[in-house]
């Protein structure tokens, strides 16, 4: 592979999953139930003249389709675990070895402005200059800061707190019947947005403090999600500000976990040889794109994909030939180039039958729509190409 970005050979497959005119639709985690019960959540708003995040908007809530056939075709979207759950951040999917799915949500509380300013403490509550101000867009949206002088005219809504809940499904995640609210203190709260493992008899369900975004730990079940351990801290410090956490459990039992990191924008890299009881420290990879997934290829490889928020916007998989410690940071293969801005990312993969890689993500399309993209990568004697040609490959 040569030096830079290395192309991929195009042919002919790119994939639209979900697009909705009226809506906006991101954010997706993918993962594997069953062969033919592929699951993918996203977080999906209604279509605004700016862009806001789940942190942002009220009416955020998480959807779901499933996939008979690899994702080659989905069903239809659904909302998850039912009617009622808005206001929530981006979701997480957790298929157990017992057939169970678990969903894990964090959920804000949020409040009209006006009753917000009536009835709330002043600290007790985000008003819109906050959440919609020039400081709090910079990061990712700074392209849709809105003006200043109108934010409450324009966002009369307020956050304060918030929860963290998980949902059980016992049908292959066609419906919730059961859920479970996890006590995430000392930290502020609890966000996941890729699900946990299972491990040593017990389900590892690693977090981010949110709205801090700034440390990350893990809260375990040993009763497939009825009941969940006090928080255990994996990663903080000063100088960073880690959230979004992948985790993935490799064939020998080691634990791979990457970090968002806020302050550098570098993924890091942690890891447990002891089912998640200990941590190394937090590690950077040289990868300066985010949040991550993982699968396990062979012989000890991880491909792992990221969200590329900087020019030349696009998705990128990097691969490690050791198991997390080392990664072809200098030399991604692009999986998606020549997206027309930062509005995309979350990538999220699964490995198909025939060993092809699945990487699903949101992007703007031609038409200026956020919607629901994959594509598909293949591998070859020289390393991944595109099992076809993207909209927007450049």
């Amino acid at each position: 592979m040569t030096s830079g970005v290395a192309a991929l050979i195009p042919r002919m497959d790119h994939q639209t999953v979900h697009c909705d005119p009226h809506a906006y639709s991101a954010h997706p985690h993918l993962a594997v139930a069953a062969n033919d019960n592929w699951l993918l959540v996203f977080t999906q708003s209604r279509r605004r003249a700016g862009v806001l995040h789940p942190p942002q908007d009220p009416l955020y809530c998480n959807m779901l389709m499933r996939s008979a056939d690899e994702g080659r075709s989905w069903s239809a979207p659904s909302v998850v675990p039912d009617f009622g759950w808005q206001g929530v951040e981006c979701a997480g999917l957790t298929p157990l070895r017992s057939g169970a799915v678990l969903l894990n949500q964090w959920r804000f509380d949020w409040h009209t402005l006006a009753y917000a300013q009536a009835y709330l403490a002043p600290g007790a509550y985000t008003g819109p200059e906050q959440l919609m101000g020039a400081e709090a867009m910079a990061a990712e949206l700074q392209d849709w800061t809105p003006r200043n002088s109108t934010l409450s005219e324009s966002y009369p809504w307020a956050r304060a707190g918030g929860q963290t809940w998980v949902h059980r499904s016992v049908d292959g995640a066609n419906t919730f019947t059961a859920s479970a609210r996890i006590d995430t203190s000392p930290f502020s709260g609890g966000y996941g947005m890729r699900g946990g493992i299972e491990v040593g008899g017990e389900i590892m369900l690693p977090l981010c403090d949110v709205p801090n975004y700034a440390a990350v730990f893990t809260v375990r079940s040993g009763d497939g999600g009825q009941s969940w351990s006090k928080p255990r801290l994996v990663a903080a410090g000063e100088g960073h500000a880690f959230e979004e956490p992948a985790p993935i459990l490799l064939r020998d039992g080691h634990i791979v976990m990457l970090l968002r990191d806020n302050v550098s924008r570098i993924l890091h890299v942690v890891g447990s040889a002891d089912g998640g009881v200990s941590w190394s420290a937090p590690s950077p990879t040289g990868i300066k794109d985010y949040p991550a997934d993982m699968v396990e290829l062979d012989h000890g490889r991880i491909a792992c994909v990221a969200g590329r928020r900087r020019a030349p916007f696009g998705i990128a998989l990097y691969i490690s030939q050791d198991k997390g410690n080392s990664w072809n940071s200098a030399d991604p293969y692009m999986v998606r180039s020549g997206l027309p801005n930062r509005d995309l990312g979350y990538p999220s993969l699964a490995l198909r039958a025939d060993g092809s890689l699945y990487v699903v993500y949101y992007a703007q399309d031609s038409q200026g729509i956020t919607g629901i993209h994959a594509s598909v990568l293949v591998p070859d004697a020289d390393g991944w190409r595109q099992e076809g040609l993207a909209y927007g490959q450049g």
